[in-house]
């Protein structure tokens, strides 16, 4: 019995052999194609491109395929967005696997199958200097165990690949807040890595560029050319526009010539991209404070004096904005720029103040608080304080003697009894404005555009000066009349004369500030400057709220009292809105590079993006991460919230997010 089912089980086992083989020898080509789809770009779908002369058409087929489906993808914004992460690897079975620190402002490049990162910032204001390998194929991660002189713990430093070697140039870092307090400085230190040995080689010549960070480096034939950065000369911190370049195999360092002077302005952090052997494309950049460039450069380096050439750039609009803390990369004839979103505030743009009224409606303009405030170089007529403690009239002198049209007493009074002065008169002003406004609001109850004082604090110091014209008479109003309980807003305006009366000592910091005055200041937040309701548009509203009660009251008890066949069966609900879009994420924006080469007027062009470049599976908003070019996909590391760079411990990332292209159904 037992001999028999194991024979049974063995002709199961060699009939799904068999059936297996068979099944996937009758395959037509397009099913194997998109079979193969699943399978990294990378090392596995190499190793099927060996098995024979079919699959190999296959997988060459494929490959050319996803380059031109994502090109397709980049155009019509029809990506997706997939993340790898520790959490996601540590959510599977088995033990777990080494995963590299989070980190911004790092290197990173990719150099066939593996994508390789070094140093950066970590969350705790300090640098690393480590080395990570990882793996495309097996999606894992590994430090390899190097052996040489190794680079200083850095970041913002450039790292490129050249045959197999990695060149590692400059860097910074800053002083930590923990051990082992490391000096803020700069580097221009050269450093060899060697895939095939795992060996660090530090290599020094006479003539080599300052100490820089922030700047770009691509790879020319042999040899590589460094633009621009961030440098620290004669104690002062400068960016730079100077060239240079490193002859890789000699290891030696040079500065070209230039045709006249037309070259980029000093920046650090622009996007350099290779554009063949001979030229190379500077785009972004940054050149300090509100100095945000999103110009574009060619450099010719086809003669033996080289030239830079500004390039036009079109649909701004669509363009991408901070090219200096957000990455970017090129896909064939197309320049990949990840950045926040276009609908989100950008850093150092400048907001437009509007000044929103208090309470909306019509009616006549508020009136003006300080019209009726005397111009300055002139002097309020005050009593003379005499040092026998006797008071002088305006106009009289010390010997008692009256010289008419002279103001002797203001003359002599010092600057604090000249601030006394002018604060009892200021005092007095908005006082009689407050009486005004009651008297107004009790005959024609018009008060929705009335707007509190928005004076300067320069005014309590400046002497004043005689009145223009004469301000129209204030009705007489009863200094201890009681509210009128006709009109709530009484007692809300009595509370605005004693605030105005409070923050008349705005000059004097230590005294108490009232909460409850509604002070216009020009220069708050325009997210905060919004209408404040009064108590009678308050009552409105509270008796909107009544009637709908009564209004849901009543229909309720209609459809209790109605019979039950009368009863209309309740409609099913309605599928909920789609979420609104997220805009603290990472968008999309591509450009058009193609014509800078083949045409007479070089320029390139920003292409139309759509749903703002959010794609599905968008991740957070990053800066300073980084953005490379796969094989059929782009990869994103790494990065640190902009919000927590002030904060003692930032929150940095070290999740891999794949851009590709969603795949196909037959």
């Amino acid at each position: 019995m037992d001999a028999s089912s194991y024979k049974v089980d063995g002709e199961n086992d060699n009939c799904g052999a068999t059936l297996a083989a068979v099944n996937l020898n009758v395959l037509p080509d397009e099913i194997l194609e998109f079979i193969f789809t699943y399978l990294p770009p990378y090392g596995d779908l190499e190793h099927c491109s060996l098995v024979c002369k079919r699959w190999h058409a296959i997988v060459k087929n494929l490959v050319r395929r996803s380059k031109h489906n994502l090109e397709k993808g980049l155009i019509d914004f029809r990506l997706r967005w997939e993340v790898f992460s520790q959490q996601t690897v540590n959510g599977g079975a088995g033990a777990p696997l080494s995963f590299i620190a989070g980190r911004f402002a790092h290197s990173a490049v990719r150099q066939d199958n593996s994508m390789y990162v070094f140093g950066g910032g970590s969350s705790s204001d300090t640098t690393f200097n480590d080395l990570w390998r990882f793996d495309l194929t097996h999606m894992r991660w590994a430090r390899p165990v190097a052996t040489g002189t190794y680079p200083s713990p850095k970041g913002s430093a450039s790292m490129v690949a050249w045959r197999d070697q990695l060149i590692l140039f400059g860097g910074w870092r800053y002083p930590s807040l923990h051990p082992p307090y490391q000096p803020w400085c700069l580097f221009d230190e050269l450093h060899y890595y060697d895939l095939g040995k795992n060996r660090w080689l530090l290599r020094s010549s006479l003539s080599s560029p300052p100490p820089m960070a922030g700047h770009s480096a691509t790879v020319h034939g042999d040899r590589m050319v460094v633009f621009g950065g961030y440098q620290i000369k004669d104690d002062f911190n400068v960016n730079s526009n100077d060239t240079w370049v490193l002859d890789l195999p000699e290891q030696r360092w040079w500065q070209p010539l230039f045709v006249g002077n037309t070259r980029p302005s000093p920046r650090y952090g622009q996007i350099q991209v290779e554009l063949g052997k001979n030229h190379l494309l500077i785009v972004g950049g940054c050149g300090g404070a509100n100095r945000v460039y999103t110009d574009a450069w060619l450099l010719d380096m086809t003669r033996d004096v080289w030239s830079w050439k500004s390039i036009a750039v079109r649909n701004k609009r669509f363009g991408a904005v901070h090219m200096w803390c957000n990455p970017g990369c090129k896909v064939n004839n197309y320049l990949v720029v990840v950045g926040p979103s276009p609908n989100m505030p950008q850093d150092f743009q400048m907001m437009k103040q509007s000044r929103v009224p208090v309470v909306g409606g019509r009616g006549p303009p508020p009136p003006n608080p300080l019209q009726n405030v005397p111009p300055r170089g002139y002097r309020i007529p005050v009593p003379d304080r005499r040092l026998g403690g006797g008071l002088g009239g305006p106009g009289q002198n010390r010997g008692g003697n009256i010289r008419p049209g002279v103001g002797g007493a203001a003359a002599a009074l010092g600057p604090q009894e000249q601030y006394l002065a002018n604060r009892r008169a200021i005092l007095n002003q908005h006082m009689q404005q407050a009486q005004q406004f009651l008297h107004n609001s009790n005959v024609n109850n018009n008060n929705n555009n009335y707007q509190p004082r928005s004076g300067r604090l320069s005014d309590l110091h400046a002497p004043p000066a005689p009145a223009a014209a004469a301000s129209p008479p204030s009705p007489p109003v009863r200094p201890n009349a009681p509210p009128s309980p006709a009109d709530g807003d009484v007692d809300a305006a009595q509370r605005l004369q004693r605030n105005l009366a409070l923050r008349c000592r705005d000059n004097e910091p230590r005294l108490p500030k009232r909460f409850d005055e509604l002070y216009e200041d020009p220069f708050r937040m325009a997210a905060f400057n919004v209408p404040t309701r009064s108590r009678s548009a308050s009552r409105d509203h509270n008796e909107r709220i009544r009637r709908m009660e009564e209004k849901m009251n009543a229909i309720r008890n209609s459809r209790r009292s109605a019979p039950a066949a009368a009863q209309v069966e309740p409609q099913p609900l309605r599928a909920p809105s789609p979420k609104r879009l997220r805009c603290n994420v990472q968008s999309l924006f591509v450009c058009d590079i193609s014509g800078i080469l083949d045409s007479s007027e070089p320029a390139l062009e920003w292409v139309e993006y759509k749903n703002f470049g959010v794609l599905k599976g968008a991740p957070d908003r990053l800066i300073l991460s980084s953005l490379i070019a796969g094989n059929g996909e782009l990869i994103l590391f790494g990065g640190v919230h902009k919000e927590t760079l002030t904060d003692i411990t930032h929150h940095v990332s070290n999740s891999i997010h794949f851009l590709s292209v969603p795949r196909d159904i037959i």
